[in-house]
């Protein structure tokens, strides 16, 4: 049987080792050192992004919603 493809191999959640800098707002949200942040990386720069939770809410909402218009076009077809 062959291997379920994976879509989501550029979002992780990790720790911060430092303080970062939330890259959605930038200017009102921070992420402490040791709090969890949704990492997004960039596979053609090699680069990556951190959203902080409340950030992130609003990112898995979005992709839910992508998600769900992706599923209702294939029961259309």
């Amino acid at each position: 049987m062959s291997k379920v493809r994976q879509l989501l191999t550029i979002a992780s959640i990790e720790v911060a080792k430092r303080q970062r800098i939330c890259y959605h707002d930038r200017r009102a949200h921070s992420i402490p050192a040791g709090g969890r942040t949704l990492v997004v990386k960039d596979p053609a720069s090699g680069g990556s992004k951190n959203y902080c939770l409340v950030c992130a809410e609003q990112i898995f909402k979005q992709v839910e919603a992508d998600l769900a218009d992706l599923r209702a076009e294939l029961a259309a077809s």
